[in-house]
């Protein structure tokens, strides 16, 4: 699936700060943290993050697998759809070299911060956690236990299951190495309990298709829960990352992304 070469302008009537409509990115790293930091300002063409995507892959031979990732895009115009599939290069890059836990510093009142989510939310990614501030990203990394495995967001994928108190099916809204979470329930099932999935990937030898697995409900919501797989060998984990990853580094994207802003 391709993206149309034809660049699209959003134009807005916005007033923003002296210094938010200069460009800049940046990537560094906290060797001690194991973390790379990511800002991005301005408006951000192609170039800009051919750029960022040089930096990101010599910063990211100094970090270890699982390494955090803090991504400041709260002053950001990435208002340019011809940006889009650089971005998503970067994205993919981070997850073929096995990031950890990522936090994306936002704006919610900035409209071009919302645009950049409209347009991530298009795509397979990773699942981050969504900060309003430096300080609280600091605050979320350090304080958090870690999952295990970077959550990814893969818009296709639907587990069914079957467990003491019934079976059924639901979208899986986003999935790692140690667990899922789930909406879209045709049964909600309660915390606690056990139930096996399977989930069907589309064929892609030698990477594995069809996923049998025991999990336990750890939370639950109005429309789905979250659950954690259970007994799951080193091998295994190995095998379904390099699938997961495979899906994540697809293209969603089959027509004119939707730049409206939630």
């Amino acid at each position: 699936m391709y993206l149309s070469s034809t660049v699209y302008f959003l134009k807005l009537s916005l007033k923003f700060p002296p210094n938010m409509s200069k460009t800049q990115i940046k990537a560094y790293v906290d060797s001690a943290k194991n973390r790379l930091y990511l800002t991005l300002s301005g408006k951000i063409d192609a170039p800009s993050l051919e750029k960022l995507y040089t930096e990101v892959r010599f910063a990211v031979a100094d970090l270890k697998p699982g390494f955090e990732v803090v991504n400041d895009i709260s002053r950001c115009q990435l208002i340019y759809v011809a940006g889009l599939p650089v971005f998503k290069k970067i994205i993919d890059y981070l997850l073929v070299h096995k990031a950890g836990e990522i936090v994306r510093i936002i704006d919610k009142d900035n409209i071009s911060c919302r645009q950049i989510l409209s347009f991530t939310d298009q795509i397979n990614s990773y699942q981050p956690l969504y900060v309003d501030s430096s300080e609280h990203a600091e605050q979320q990394l350090e304080s958090m236990t870690p999952r295990g495995g970077i959550r990814l967001k893969l818009r296709h994928l639907r587990i069914s299951y079957d467990s003491p108190a019934g079976s059924g099916e639901a979208k899986i809204s986003d999935i790692s190495i140690s667990g899922c979470g789930v909406c879209q329930a045709t049964l909600v099932l309660p915390v606690g309990t056990d139930f096996e999935g399977h989930i069907a990937f589309p064929s892609h030898p030698p990477l594995i298709g069809q996923v049998q697995l025991k999990a336990t409900v750890v939370r639950t919501s109005d429309d789905g829960f979250g659950a954690k797989f259970l007994g799951i060998s080193e091998e295994f984990r190995e095998q379904l990352y390099l699938r997961l990853l495979h899906e994540a580094c697809q293209s969603a994207f089959n027509r004119r992304p939707d730049l409206s802003p939630e």
